[in-house]
């Protein structure tokens, strides 16, 4: 490649675009038009459902069960008080429980100390009672009786109130979500997140905060961390933007060096979600993060090599659209290739089989497509406006003149002193890499937004409670024959399962049929506690199952379906471990296959859907990393035409790459979807500096033909603005790091780390690759003077 000749290229497009700057201008305006109007049919992705492609296995598993037994997501609130059987408590505790039904737009049933499925002997068999009386007494003895009939069904009390009857759960069963196209008719907001918004509002009314209301359910949660994440982006996006501003401020001492790069930054981020809005592409709050964040900080990085060659030509001239012109030939080949290499490495998220990750490659390229356009056609047409100026009369003592000088004697040292450069390189590297194998992956909340996030506390607090779990998922048995799921046979088995699953580490109880069949029977035996079990004769269990149906009973159609070809067998949890919960989930398959060989069983629900994701997206990292490097190697060889080249900017980021990797391990960071996004993000930005580089220096050693002075004048002309880039994005992704939420929190102590180790990476491994690989060839010394 003749590096002249692309220059030259891009100097007659800079020309052409400042000559017609005014109708630049009027068409970046009317894509701006086209993009608002593109960001305002954006809808925001909540549900974990929308996580999968439609193809998906868990997926399918999942959409089976719902359409058999509804939806799986409920809404949940643990009420605390001293007695929660006294009149005030309970009178509360009916309130809510009605506004409950009546408010949450998609609640179907509700189950409360006041509003229970009670099961009592009578003449014809079978009544379902409630346990408060429709109007509530306020003597203590009417009062003492309620409680003690509430205790008087152990199996039934352990599941609804404490033992010392100071909590009570109120459970919300909600109707199935209607499709996307259907809801979007009437409402932009989710089901899921409307209902937690609609949960979290009635909760927080002043008249029953002496409940002490905890909501629970995937709902309330989705919605929580929705909210928090809104106002965490805005504040983190905030501190970014402020801090770049002072970083620019200071480095270019001129408004228009940090009006352009801000201004190209908001217009190019904006172009991707227009787009993305336009096309209905997949987004939800981390991809928004991820993809706002990595743009404006490659944005700001692009435009300070353009505005840092300018501003040097600018002192030098003092002739402003000569000094834009030469800025754009000089930067602007390696800005768009740096643009495309790192493009390409977040395309490469698209190999993933999880939408959010896909979502990240996709948005993420479409927002630096939007700013690669600003930065080579905006920011040219910003800097060109205003008067020429006198040249400064002594180069050498201006601030880029000493710069300059400061940065080539770096140079000089790192050509001297490269043997111990290396050594250390590779003894910290291989270190890091040791810790990559201590990578485990998380999804729960605790270890992937922690306690200090106050919707997490308030969570964790409830699952620790007599009362409370954390997650639940559902092992779902699909019989031969209609009519098997309530043969006693086929129900002791799944009693021997439950019994089973009641062993797991992670399990804090159980529910199935056999609630409702065992209090039945027990119920029809002057409630004794050994006919607490299923009947052994066949037209027994049809019996009470009709007898419960004649009864107005509704709760069983939870857990068997129509056909009684299905069981259904829940399982809460009361912590949450991924290898452990894989490692169950696995063991409660096998067991309940062994006790149905012929039927298909399947886990389905929360857990199993992240499990899923877990190896989604360990194995997608993996692929992602090695697609990345393998496809900026290509580029890099394709387009200078030479393998070393490709070499040389494979090996300095392959090892920013590894120290990510290894923090993760050595520091115990989980891999959630934040930070397995860090590496390819990595290794596509540290390219970048490794691509000025090699075109700087290539142009170098054109020149004079001799690889040391090559290397020194790179260091010269470039050294400042790969410095400053990256520290412009460190400072970006500086205020991360202090952020409550922990996934946030370590995604940014690691893009900083990778950030300053591709630049150590790059001012000192790539330029003793860039001598003693001889990537142009041998050394013509005498070529030319400096």
């Amino acid at each position: 490649m003749k590096i002249e000749s692309v220059n030259k290229s891009f100097k007659r497009a800079a020309i052409c675009t400042l000559r017609h700057r005014w109708l630049v201008l009027a068409a970046f305006a009317a894509l701006m038009v086209f993009s608002v109007v593109g960001t305002k049919r954006i809808v925001m992705k909540t549900s974990f459902d929308d996580y999968f492609l439609e193809d998906d296995p868990v997926l399918v598993k999942t959409n089976e069960f719902k359409s058999i037994f509804g939806n799986d997501y409920y809404a949940a609130v643990l009420v605390k008080n001293k007695d929660v059987f006294s009149h005030r408590s309970l009178s509360l505790i009916r309130e809510l429980s009605n506004e409950l039904l009546d408010s949450l737009s998609y609640a179907e049933k509700i189950t409360s100390l006041t509003d229970l499925e009670f099961t009592v002997g009578n003449d014809e068999g079978l009544a379902i009672e409630q346990i408060v009386p429709d109007e509530i007494p306020t003597n203590a003895d009417s009062l003492a009786a309620i409680r003690q009939r509430a205790f008087s069904k152990p199996h039934l009390a352990r599941k609804l109130v404490s033992k010392d009857g100071t909590m009570t759960w109120i459970m919300v069963k909600l109707r199935t979500f209607p499709p996307e196209q259907e809801w979007k008719k009437t409402n932009n907001t989710s089901p899921d997140i409307l209902t937690g918004k609609e949960l979290a509002h009635i909760i927080s009314k002043p008249k029953y905060r002496e409940l002490s209301p905890n909501a629970s359910g995937m709902p309330y949660l989705t919605h929580e961390k929705v909210t928090f994440l809104q106002g965490e982006m805005g504040r983190l996006m905030l501190f970014a933007f402020i801090a770049s501003i002072l970083i620019m401020f200071f480095v270019t001492r001129s408004l228009r060096g940090v009006v352009a790069p801000l201004l190209t930054s908001v217009v190019g981020i904006l172009l991707g979600y227009g787009v993305i809005g336009w096309a209905g592409i997949y987004v939800d709050q981390p991809t928004v993060m991820i993809a706002v964040i990595l743009a404006f900080a490659c944005s700001i990085a692009y435009n300070i090599h353009l505005y840092n060659f300018f501003k040097t030509r600018f002192v030098q001239t003092g002739r402003r659209r000569t000094s834009v012109v030469e800025a754009v030939g000089s930067t602007g080949w390696g800005v768009l290739l740096s643009g495309l290499t790192t493009i390409a490495a977040m395309a490469t998220f698209l190999a993933m089989k999880i939408v959010p990750m896909q979502a990240i490659g996709l948005n993420t390229s479409l927002c630096l497509l939007g700013v690669l356009g600003t930065c080579l056609f905006i920011t040219p047409v910003l800097l060109s406006f205003g008067r020429n100026r006198k040249p400064h009369p002594h180069m050498n003592h201006s601030i880029e003149g000493r710069a300059g000088t400061l940065f080539e004697r770096l140079g000089n040292f790192v050509i001297r002193r490269h043997r111990a450069v290396v050594i250390v390189s590779v003894v910290f590297t291989a270190f890091c890499a040791v810790g990559l194998f201590s990578i485990e992956p998380a999804f729960d909340v605790e270890r992937t937004m922690g306690r200090k996030v106050p919707y997490v506390a308030r969570f964790l607090d409830l699952c620790q409670t007599e009362l409370g779990s954390m997650y639940s998922y559902d092992v779902m048995i699909v019989l031969p024959k209609a009519g098997d799921a309530k043969l006693p046979s086929n129900l002791e088995k799944l009693d021997k399962l439950s019994r089973i699953a009641q062993t797991y580490k992670l399990t804090k109880r159980h529910n199935s049929i056999l609630d409702i069949i065992k209090d039945m029977n027990c119920t029809l035996n002057a409630n004794k506690d050994s006919a607490y079990a299923i009947p052994h004769n066949p037209n027994m269990v049809a019996q009470l199952l009709l007898l419960y149906e004649n009864a107005g009973g509704t709760e069983a159609e939870y857990w068997m379906d129509y056909d009684y070809k299905r069981l259904r067998l829940q399982i809460e949890l009361n912590s949450y471990n991924s290898n452990e919960a894989e490692k169950e989930m696995q063991l409660i398959e096998q067991e309940a296959q062994k006790l149905f060989p012929d039927a298909h069983v399947s886990a389905v629900g929360n857990i199993p859907q992240f499990t899923a994701m877990q190896q989604y997206v360990e194995r997608g990292q993996m692929w992602s990393m090695l697609l990345s490097v393998l496809v900026i190697g290509v580029i890099l060889v394709l387009v200078f035409g030479n393998w070393k080249v490709g070499l040389i900017g494979m090996i300095p980021n392959i090892a920013p790459a590894i120290i990510v990797g290894g923090m993760m391990g050595w520091l115990d960071y989980p891999l959630d979807m934040m930070t397995a996004s860090l590496i390819p993000m990595v290794l596509g930005i540290a390219v970048d500096d490794t691509i000025h580089f090699i075109n700087h220096g290539h142009l170098a050693y054109n020149r004079y033909g001799d690889y040391d002075l090559a290397i020194k004048r790179t260091f010269r002309t470039e050294g400042l603005a790969i410095v400053m880039s990256t520290l412009i994005i460190s400072v970006a992704f500086a205020g991360f790091t202090v952020s409550n939420a922990l996934q946030l929190r370590n995604w940014g102590i690691l893009a900083i780390a990778g950030m300053v180790s591709a630049l150590l990476a790059d001012l000192f491994i790539t330029p003793i690759l860039f001598k003693y690989l001889h990537i142009f060839g041998k050394a013509q010394n005498g070529k030319a003077n400096p």
